[in-house]
C-alpha cells in the first residue's frame, strides 16, 4: 500500500523518499508571550519536531 502512496505523476514508484520529502521546515516557534522563540523542523510521518535538522534523521 505505502508504494502506491509514492507513486509519481509519470506512473514511476519512488519506494524510498528523501528525507527532505519528509521533513519540512524550518517552522517558527514561539512562547507564551506570542514572541518568536526558536526554529524547528518537523518529520511528516511520526510528527516529530526539533531545533536540529539532522537530529531527524533516524526518527522512523
Amino acid at each position: 500500500m505505502a508504494a502506491v502512496e509514492t507513486a509519481t505523476k509519470d506512473g514511476t514508484l519512488d519506494a524510498f523518499p528523501s528525507d527532505d520529502e519528509r521533513i519540512s521546515g524550518p517552522h517558527t516557534g514561539y512562547d507564551k508571550y506570542g514572541t518568536v522563540d526558536h526554529t524547528y523542523w518537523k518529520c511528516e510521518n511520526c510528527d516529530v519536531e526539533a531545533t536540529r535538522k539532522d537530529a531527524l534523521t533516524d526518527c522512523c
